[in-house]
């Protein structure tokens, strides 16, 4: 494969990968118009969010069959089509259940692109030269949600909800005529089956496991509609983990966790995804329901953080190149670790732009850490695993998306219910128990890293 070969595939799937991560935030700030606009609940509005994550979770199991079973090519056109053909039921919805089928739609288009991305860049690069293209990979995934949210208030102020999904629409066809001309097959594939009924138990237990824990944070950890998903949940994936680990040509490979290296680089990204999606969540509301600022400046606070989060994304890949996992991960995690610590101490008066400082820092150990354990992560397998591995990372990925939020809000609101004080000390206090549990979950992260090897790993 040429280099001109080679920057046409990966300018197409970190293309569209922008656009499919720009849209998994982009309708959070439409929500309260969506409500009115559908007389629906902020319950009801979540499954947004959550039919999209619940989707995606049940897609990625089957990612690794479809890749040895189709040419990447073929996945990425599928891929886009689906995601185009969620956009336009989206921007046409009558009702609120029609807007969910779009989202949906739009979810096993993401769901094989999440996975397929990684697996490209790991399969056009040398080994020595995968962590500079995974801190581009990174400055892309973070670009897009960061940058969601303020421009789609600006396009809701001035052309509604559904012109969010109206400007997704070129931008798709835009990657689909890419994938078409540029996109070549690079996975080195294997003969595999996908055995229905292994993937109906899996999909049952994802499903449900996720609704359950989707639940805990509108109904709380005892109520039927909590219990009985999780249930259901925890026992059908104890019945898809038996049968993948006896299976000769397994669904998940989950004796990849066999793997030492492996298995480390993906419960520090598994923590420190619940970590940094967490703050990102907490810090608005800090902002806002605490201190009293504006929505506007509570958005202004993050905005300098996720500068400083995509600038230390693309140092860390050269940084791993040339010094190997260990020496960028342990100053990143000090760093995170620091600013979680700082933040702690945050309170009823402490001024906006103090806060922005910490964030920084603490985006700015992020930056260095993030993609450098998925990096690790993917280069401790053999060329033949690299699908089944990143179907696994995703699926660690996309649950630390739904549990971190729900467990650090939990907080914050239990804390709050059980109090007597003024809600703003109260939630204060609440985000006080949020962060020491970070801070125990991030100092945790230090140790386990100081089993990285030095050099390259």
């Amino acid at each position: 494969m040429t280099a001109n070969e080679r920057r046409k595939i990966v300018s197409v799937v970190l293309f569209t990968s922008f656009v499919f991560s720009f849209n998994q935030f982009l309708l959070i700030t439409a929500y309260p118009t969506i409500m009115r606009e559908f007389d629906i609940t902020a319950t009801q509005v979540q499954w947004l969010t959550t039919i999209f994550l619940i989707t995606t979770i049940v897609i990625l199991p089957t990612t690794s069959y479809l890749s040895n079973t189709y040419t990447s090519k073929a996945l990425v056109i599928f891929s886009i089509s689906s995601f185009i053909i969620g956009s336009i039921i989206g921007y046409t919805a009558p009702t609120f259940l029609i807007l969910i089928i779009s989202r949906v739609v739009q979810a096993v288009g993401a769901a094989i692109m999440l996975s397929l991305v990684q697996t490209v860049i790991i399969s056009v690069y040398p080994r020595e030269r995968r962590g500079s293209a995974m801190g581009l990979l990174g400055v892309v995934v973070n670009v897009a949600p960061a940058s969601a949210p303020p421009i789609a208030g600006i396009i809701i102020d001035f052309a509604g909800w559904r012109a969010l999904y109206l400007m997704l629409i070129p931008l798709s066809v835009i990657a689909l005529i890419m994938a078409v001309f540029f996109m070549k097959d690079v996975f080195e594939r294997k003969n595999v089956s996908l055995k229905l009924s292994s993937l109906i138990v899996g999909s049952i237990g994802f499903f449900s496991f996720t609704l359950g824990i989707s639940n805990i944070s509108v109904y709380g950890f005892t109520h039927l509609y909590t219990v009985l998903p999780l249930l259901i949940g925890m026992i059908s994936l104890a019945v898809f983990f038996i049968r993948q680990l006896k299976e000769t040509q397994p669904i998940l490979n989950l004796r990849l966790l066999l793997n030492p290296i492996f298995t480390l680089g993906t419960v520090l990204l598994f923590l420190n995804i619940m970590l940094l999606l967490s703050v990102e969540t907490i810090i608005p509301m800090l902002a806002q329901d605490v201190l009293e600022t504006s929505v506007f400046v509570s958005g202004m606070i993050l905005v300098p953080g996720t500068v400083v989060l995509i600038i230390m994304t693309y140092i860390a890949g050269k940084l791993y190149d040339a010094f190997g996992p260990k020496r960028v991960i342990i100053p990143g995690l000090v760093m995170s670790t620091a600013a979680l610590v700082l933040l702690w101490t945050v309170e009823l008066h402490t001024p906006p732009l103090i806060i922005t400082a910490y964030f920084c820092l603490f985006m700015a150990g992020f930056g260095l850490t993030i993609m450098t354990f998925q990096t690790v992560a993917m280069n401790s397998v053999d060329g033949k695993d690299v699908l089944d591995a990143s179907a696994l990372v995703n699926i660690m990925r996309q649950f630390s998306l739904a549990l971190g939020v729900i467990l650090f809000t939990t907080i914050i609101t239990m804390t709050m219910e059980a109090s007597n004080l003024p809600e703003q000390t109260a939630m204060l206090n609440g985000m006080h128990r949020a962060f020491i549990l970070m801070i125990i979950i991030s100092s945790f992260s230090i140790l386990l890293s100081l089993y990285f090897k030095k050099g390259r790993t």
